[in-house]
């Protein structure tokens, strides 16, 4: 099945309060989109489990057109391109109900060995996928060119960040942006989005993080010459 989607209707969990949906709550369905289309094509949790390996986030881009809303029917749609190596890239849409597109997304994934925390190849691991574009995929992320920060603060990882891959989900990153952007705390919904995962953040450990915002951008990362993750939103 090249096309994976499902019909959603947003909940009160999944806005802000200003009634559009959080962005940590985007990427937690375009989460669950791949989950689910994984398990599919057999190649979900389970399955790659018993090859001790995980599936991990390396790059994703986001192009929003319009946040949905509290109480909206959706649909979200999500395909996998075809493998590169050890890359694994897939693609993801939000539909209204006039099929008019919200979101567009683009996503590099990899697969890692759950012991020691490398990344396994294609060759190894047997896993590829050889699907050809549909013609409307938002254009692979590449690392952000430029990035700026002027401020710091803290932060320790949560349990209740962790997912079961033993890190902090890559979903939760964006809570940070959500509560460290000006943009956010007035209502704006980003226009663009570009996150990077480098290495995994922790349980109880503390990391110095680093944000800032140039013209209409608001940036995010660790701290350090070599950031775990870097994030950054366009408004």
């Amino acid at each position: 099945m090249e096309l994976y989607s499902f019909p959603y209707r947003l909940r009160s969990r999944d806005v802000n309060k200003f009634r559009h949906l959080r962005p940590s709550q985007l990427f937690e369905l375009l989460q669950e989109a791949a989950t689910d289309h994984s398990d599919i094509l057999h190649v979900g949790i389970n399955e790659i489990r018993r090859q001790n390996l995980m599936w991990v986030l390396a790059r994703q881009s986001v192009e929003i057109l319009r946040m949905p809303v509290y109480g909206e029917e959706i649909t979200v749609e999500t395909w996998p391109g075809k493998t590169i190596h050890s890359l694994y890239p897939r693609y993801y849409r939000l539909l209204d109900a006039g099929g008019q597109t919200l979101v567009n997304s683009a996503a590099i994934w990899m697969l890692a060995d759950m012991d020691e925390r490398v990344l396994v190849p294609s060759a190894r691991s047997g896993i590829e996928f050889g699907f050809e574009k549909r013609g409307i995929e938002l254009s692979l992320p590449s690392p952000p060119r430029s990035f700026y920060t002027d401020c710091s603060t803290t932060f320790t990882v949560p349990f209740s960040y962790i997912d079961m891959n033993g890190h902090m989900n890559n979903t939760r990153y964006f809570d940070l942006v959500d509560n460290l952007s000006p943009a956010a705390a007035e209502g704006k919904d980003p226009s663009k989005i570009l996150v990077e995962y480098s290495a995994e953040l922790l349980q109880d450990q503390e990391y110095e993080i680093l944000y800032g915002i140039s013209d209409n951008r608001f940036y995010l990362r660790t701290g350090g010459d070599k950031p775990l993750f870097r994030i950054m939103m366009e408004y």
